[in-house]
């Protein structure tokens, strides 16, 4: 890889309720949901592993049960220092709040959530995220959007010009990002519950510096039936259960 091991705790939340996918998910966690023949989770933590992070936390909520088992059941394929613990949210705390909850240490943590397909190199991202010396960084994408009426440039009241239907870009959170030991203690600090939007600029208010890196990979947020189908499509195209370097392409 060339990166090194890295030195960090993985966060994964697996807590949510997955009400968006609940028309074909039925009673499986959004996690356990097959892309290319295995759960969506299941290649995350391997992806993790394989980028040298030793310590990982699933946060997972009460009905979590299913996930701890398929977890434990990849004992035999993962390293065998690496230490896997859950956190069970006993009340909702937001999509990042399990990080004010968690005992860490003083590493860097990088929270990913378990209903992501990617390929994206984790062990480059926490080399990026040393090597700036930042305390947060968010790894990100374009996203495009075509608009469905026209949009008016202007200045003031003034019309400069008229764009009809415009195909824009606008640059996404991917939902991965790296915490210091600075930027964790505001985690802790901020009330239950809460999210990333919530987090960042709670760290920002607290005069932590904030970076993103944009990785260029694979990526789909499976939180439709749509994008599960989507997910589902491109596993097939290229054969595999991970994405692996042969679709590189933005989701969107």
């Amino acid at each position: 890889m060339g990166y090194g091991m890295a030195q960090a705790h993985a966060v994964i939340q697996a807590g949510g309720l997955g009400h968006r996918v609940r028309a074909v998910a039925h009673e499986t966690p959004t996690p356990l949901l097959p892309v290319g023949g295995v759960p969506m989770v299941e290649p995350l933590v391997q992806q993790l592993a394989n980028a040298g992070i030793r310590r990982m936390t699933v946060v997972i909520g009460p009905t979590g049960s299913s996930i701890r088992a398929r977890i434990a059941r990849l004992s035999t394929t993962l390293p065998s220092d690496l230490d896997v613990t859950f956190y069970e949210e006993r009340s909702a705390l937001g999509n990042a709040g399990a990080l004010g909850e968690i005992d860490t240490g003083g590493d860097d943590v990088l929270l990913c959530f378990a209903d992501l397909v990617t390929d994206i190199d984790f062990a480059k991202l926490l080399a990026i995220h040393r090597e700036r010396r930042q305390d947060v960084t968010l790894t990100s994408h374009h996203e495009h959007h075509q608009l469905t009426l026209g949009e008016l440039l202007v200045d003031g009241d003034d019309v400069r010009g008229y764009q009809e239907k415009p195909r824009k870009a606008f640059l996404i959170c991917s939902g991965i990002a790296v915490f210091n030991a600075r930027a964790m203690a505001v985690a802790r600090a901020l009330p239950r519950p809460y999210g990333l939007s919530n987090l960042v600029p709670a760290t920002l208010d607290a005069g932590c510096s904030v970076t993103h890196w944009q990785h260029g990979a694979y990526w789909i947020d499976v939180n439709t039936p749509e994008l599960l189908e989507r997910a589902r499509d491109d596993a097939d195209r290229v054969g595999t259960s991970r994405m692996g370097p042969v679709i590189r392409r933005q989701a969107g």
